[in-house]
């Protein structure tokens, strides 16, 4: 995997095959040997219920710090089961310059973040923001969550603007309570009044929206503020879809948050990039099989796939990173997928279609929904720029 001083980070994953949770978690923790300095470890697997998904996530914290000791990575449990029926890992590393860079493990309120500064630059590392799982409507959750987010933003002295990658989970994301409000509106409407009055120069942050079994609302986020000149973050826009924050009122669902006229639009771009002189990286986010701004639909899980494939190695193109403001000499070098499939049954047809094109690819399949009811199939991922 390329790695680039100042600005890298480097995604891993490990897989175990089902057997006693503490067996799988012990397994995974075992088998992984860090290779740089871990941020961040996202866990995925399948508890039966959000009981047992509190409790188990509050044992994985006991376990990654029993691990790692004190300065331990940050830790998220996702409620999406992996291919393998087992748990899943994905580890975020970033390479650190002994001499120049200065890592702080931090502490607020209980919620656990970490800052990398050197000259000029701070990155922040922020993981399993939750709200009151098992009490609060997912709302209240989404505007809990926002507002411990702010509060670490706040005493950093990090504007809302400096996310440039942020990790949403929705809880039955599809699913409507019982005043006709959608999980994923409602997150929508938060997001919007937790984004409103920011000045987003720079674009939103790249961004996944995505479903789980159990868990509330959670979010994961990478900041970061540069004053090094030299160091350029751009949102980078598909023109073969509508950006997400521009989509029109037909493809939103349910009701408006009481405080809003209309149900507002998911905040986010299609990519962000960050660069430095000759070389960067992007995120990619969460990417289906949608044209302007409508799903194909009816057309089976390997032309869902094959079109977001299609979407995202388009909107990583030197042709559209150029367009973007980036400088890239060449198409971005995917490193990483994550990919997200509504139906056990298309699992394997998903898995066969991404990895006949992209073979060498280090990429992790889970079983969950995605935010519109007839979209089968969501990707994200990572990639190098030159």
């Amino acid at each position: 995997m390329i790695i680039h001083e100042n600005i890298e980070i480097v995604h891993r994953f490990f897989q175990v095959a089902q057997a006693p949770f503490e067996d799988m978690l012990t397994d995974l923790l075992t088998e992984y040997k860090p290779v740089y300095t871990p941020v961040r470890v996202v866990i995925f697997g399948a508890p039966i219920g959000n009981e047992e998904y509190v409790a188990r996530f509050v044992r994985i914290r006991e376990a990654v710090k029993e691990s790692f000791g004190e300065n331990h990575p940050l830790v998220s449990y996702v409620a999406q089961p992996p291919q393998t029926m087992g748990l899943a890992m994905e580890v975020h590393e970033v390479l650190l310059n002994a001499e120049q860079d200065r890592i702080e493990y931090r502490n607020q309120e209980e919620m656990l973040y970490i800052t990398i500064e050197r000259e000029g630059c701070k990155r922040l590392f922020l993981s399993g923001v939750t709200g009151d799982v098992l009490h609060q409507t997912i709302r209240e959750q989404s505007h809990e969550v926002f507002s411990k987010i702010a509060r670490v933003l706040e005493t950093e002295c990090m504007s809302v603007s400096t996310i440039i990658r942020q990790w949403n989970y929705i809880e039955k994301i599809t699913a409507y309570d019982a005043i006709g409000h959608q999980h994923y509106q409602d997150f929508n409407d938060a997001r919007s009044l937790f984004y409103h009055g920011v000045e987003w120069t720079t674009g939103y942050p790249a961004a996944t929206g995505i479903g789980t079994q159990w868990g509330g609302i959670m979010i994961d986020l990478d900041a970061l503020l540069c004053k090094d000149k030299s160091v350029q973050v751009c949102g980078v826009d598909n023109p073969l879809q509508v950006a997400a924050h521009a989509y029109s009122q037909e493809v939103l669902l349910g009701e408006a948050d009481e405080a809003l006229l209309r149900k507002t639009t998911p905040k986010f771009e299609r990519a962000k990039a960050v660069w430095k002189e000759d070389h960067g990286f992007v995120y990619v986010s969460g990417t289906a099989a949608i044209r302007g701004e409508q799903s194909l639909e009816g057309v089976g899980i390997a032309k869902q796939a094959l079109t977001t494939l299609e979407n995202i190695e388009y909107l990583v193109s030197r042709e559209n990173l150029n367009r973007s403001g980036i400088p890239a000499t060449e198409d971005a070098a995917l490193i990483t997928f994550r990919v997200y499939v509504k139906h056990w049954e298309d699992m394997e047809e998903a898995k066969r279609t991404v990895t006949e094109r992209y073979p060498d690819l280090p990429a992790i399949y889970t079983l969950t929904d995605v935010c519109r009811s007839e979209l089968l199939i969501e990707i994200e991922g990572m990639g190098i720029l030159r």
